[in-house]
């Protein structure tokens, strides 16, 4: 995020030997022993289902649509975190010739896992000098969840310039909460006026489309006409940065990635945005190491999103 140059305590740091699995005991503390109300340790050090009751069977998971990811529940091994990339309205399923399956999304209200059919589309653009008023439509064009911030359309310190990079930041805000977040990257710091992104990410996978126009989130970039304010679409997803991490997503809510992953797909087909425009402010920012946004790979991120 722009608010942070913080760095983080590697995990790699405070392990011990290749064949102790401390992260098993560690959760196995967590989920056993500890009362979840004061168990710090399952924020700090394990990984763990976005959801209590996505912990389903495998077998369950797959048959809904789903995503099943071991290591993250509590139970036996076939009970596994299961998680839904094409999470949407019911009507919307069903009209674009899937099925849909409740259970498995966050928003279990309005959104089901939608098994198989196709996606609605978005027409590609290439907006020049204008606001991107389109961003609410693409990302449910894309089944994903998403809450109006108001005023979106017209917030921003200029029209966009154009859109040819896309640059993904993590927040480095508080470790509880669904979007803490969002009302300094809408109205800014005191040294640094919103919005600071057009869009951020909860932590269940809700996108919150904030502003239309150019936001301060990339700063100094290696090329300010790929991945400048002014041409560059930035996303602040909920997240403490904490442990830093460039090796996997294992620190992220498994729902929370999928959703990311999903979001600037979505984003790239309506823009035109090749994948090599796709950044981590680490990568994008100067000098180099000024920023270490986000923690998870960026290369296994950019080979998601094919």
């Amino acid at each position: 995020m722009t608010s942070t140059d913080e760095q983080g305590l590697s995990s790699d740091r405070i392990r011990g030997p290749p064949e102790i699995d401390l992260d098993k005991i560690q959760c196995s503390i967590c989920y056993d022993i500890l009362p979840e109300t004061i168990c710090f340790l399952s924020t700090v050090f394990c990984a763990t289902c976005w959801s209590a009751n996505a912990c389903i069977d495998a077998g369950e998971c797959a048959a809904k649509g789903g995503n099943s990811q071991a290591n993250l529940c509590p139970g036996a091994v076939n009970i596994r975190c299961c998680s839904c990339s094409t999470c949407m309205e019911p009507t919307v399923c069903t009209t674009n010739g899937g099925t849909p399956y409740p259970g498995i999304c966050p928003d279990a209200d309005n959104s089901q896992c939608c098994k198989s059919g196709t996606l609605p589309t978005v027409p590609s653009s290439k907006p020049v000098n204008t606001m991107l008023t389109g961003l609410a439509d693409i990302l449910r064009g894309a089944g994903l969840n998403v809450v109006e911030e108001a005023g979106w359309k017209t917030r921003g310190h200029s029209v966009m310039s154009s859109v040819k990079g896309i640059v993904v930041h993590h927040t480095a805000g508080p470790a509880t909460g669904e979007y803490p977040s969002l009302k300094i990257v809408r109205d800014g710091r005191t040294d640094l006026p919103g919005p600071l992104s057009q869009l951020g990410l909860g932590r269940s996978g809700t996108w919150y489309v904030i502003a239309a126009g150019k936001s301060y989130h990339a700063g100094s970039t290696k090329d300010d006409t790929l991945f400048g304010n002014a041409n560059a679409i930035g996303i602040e997803a909920e997240g403490t940065g904490l442990p830093a991490d460039n090796s996997s997503h294992k620190n992220w809510p498994e729902v929370q990635w999928q959703s990311y992953v999903r979001g600037v797909k979505a984003l790239q087909a309506a823009y035109g945005v090749p994948t090599s425009n796709v950044l981590g402010h680490k990568e994008a920012a100067v000098p180099a190491g000024r920023k270490i946004d986000p923690n998870f790979s960026m290369d296994e991120f950019r080979a998601a999103l094919g």
